[in-house]
């Protein structure tokens, strides 16, 4: 029987490219917390970002497309939002154009959230999530690394595993509302249940991405470049 280490995260040797996934993350949430603003410069920054992060080749675009269009509705939610309730008294279509703004912005989010997790893989990801959710010093302990391996669960149930809802969707009768909340419910039981199940049912049902791959310096050098052009961009132009 395969017995599991309970020591501290600190005493647990880092993978390797654990910190330059740290950097990535917080270069990642950087970048989040100046595209909130939307301000048209700061987007034309990030665009540019994001275009020389992808241009070397391998960005997984289909994926991209796919997180994307996953979020019409709440596209849909802030075109209707913004168009009836203009900010400062503005007209229809200065609302239009704010929500314009706002899902170019969420959609540079997704693709930087992609970038991070094709370039880096997944052990690397949960351990470097973890280091940063434990907080300086890892005063939280093994709480931050816990927490990064069911989010990370729960992102490929959400993402990656939709021959099996398709799959169980179809085989169910009646109205489509009520398949959508019966498959719902389903995958809810599903992550729970991988959720309570024994030590290491965290890694999911397959865990893909944990082969070695090319820790990416001189882009995450350049996200940390992108990220500080954005945030002068917004504070003095």
């Amino acid at each position: 029987m395969v017995q599991t280490s309970e020591l501290p995260p600190e005493s647990v040797p880092h993978p390797p490219g654990v910190v330059w996934a740290v950097w990535a993350f917080l270069g990642v949430l950087a970048a989040s917390a100046a595209l909130v603003s939307a301000e048209p410069r700061v987007l034309v920054v990030m665009a540019v970002l994001v275009g020389g992060l992808a241009w070397p080749g391998g960005f997984a675009w289909g994926r991209a497309g796919r997180l994307i269009l996953r979020m019409k509705w709440f596209y849909l939610s802030l075109l209707i939002f913004y168009g009836l309730w203009p900010m400062e008294g503005g007209d229809l279509a200065a609302g239009l154009q704010e929500a314009g703004t706002r899902i170019l912005a969420l959609v540079l989010v997704l693709l930087l959230v992609v970038w991070l997790t094709e370039r880096f893989s997944r052990p690397v990801l949960v351990r470097s999530l973890g280091l940063v959710l434990g907080g300086p010093w890892q005063v939280f302990g093994a709480w931050g690394e816990r927490f990064a391996r069911r989010l990370f669960l729960a992102l490929m149930y959400f993402e990656g595993d939709r021959a099996a809802i398709k799959a169980r969707r179809e085989a169910l009768g009646g109205a489509r509302k009520a398949r959508l909340e019966a498959v719902r419910e389903w995958l809810v039981q599903r992550l729970d249940q991988a959720l309570s199940g024994p030590s290491g049912a965290e890694d999911g049902p397959a865990d893909l991405g944990t082969e070695n791959r090319a820790v990416p310096r001189w882009a995450v050098i350049g996200l940390w470049f992108g990220v500080l052009a954005a945030w002068l961009t917004w504070w003095f132009f």
